[in-house]
């Protein structure tokens, strides 16, 4: 995989951050204490390629800026729980383990905002509890193994991302 940014990186980025903004506003369940944000399987992208990282930020932000109902604190808590994740789950080589960084990201950020900024009557744990319990089933029970057992099958879909061979599991 080469590091440097190529037309078909910067197409399938954008690609990406658009697939995010639609489905995360076309699906009701995208915000709340409680929610299952689809998109947020597409995070996946970034343990097989890095360069997906700037796109999945951006699709995040920009979601959050169109839809979320708590505003400029979702743009900015929410974007930086992505942010955090993103960048180290790129590193990690173990998808599994990768797929619990934005869990656990997601659960802190959104929990921590859901409690502090937007006032919602529950404490802190079960705030961070419900996102992180939405966010694993999303990414870890759904789009792991959507990712491993299918599309990592697929060799011209890792060829079209510019992966590198699966990682060890």
């Amino acid at each position: 995989m080469s590091k440097k940014f190529s037309a078909r990186h910067i197409a399938l980025g954008g690609l990406i951050a658009a697939v995010y903004v639609v489905s995360t506003l076309i699906n009701p369940l995208s915000f709340g204490e409680i929610q299952f944000r689809f998109s947020e399987i597409l995070v996946l992208f970034c343990y097989y390629n890095p360069v997906f990282c700037i796109p999945m930020i951006l699709g995040c932000f920009i979601a959050n800026f169109i839809a979320s109902p708590f505003g400029w604190i979702d743009m900015i808590l929410g974007t930086a729980g992505t942010a955090l994740a993103v960048f180290f789950m790129s590193k990690i080589k173990n998808i599994w383990i990768s797929s619990l960084l934005p869990v656990i990201t997601n659960a802190v950020m959104v929990g921590i905002m859901l409690t502090y900024f937007v006032g919602l009557p529950f404490p802190l744990w079960q705030n961070m509890a419900f996102v992180g319990l939405g966010q694993f089933v999303v990414i870890t029970m759904l789009g792991v193994p959507l990712f491993k057992f299918v599309l990592e099958k697929n060799q011209s879909f890792m060829k079209l991302i510019c992966a590198n061979p699966p990682k060890i599991d």
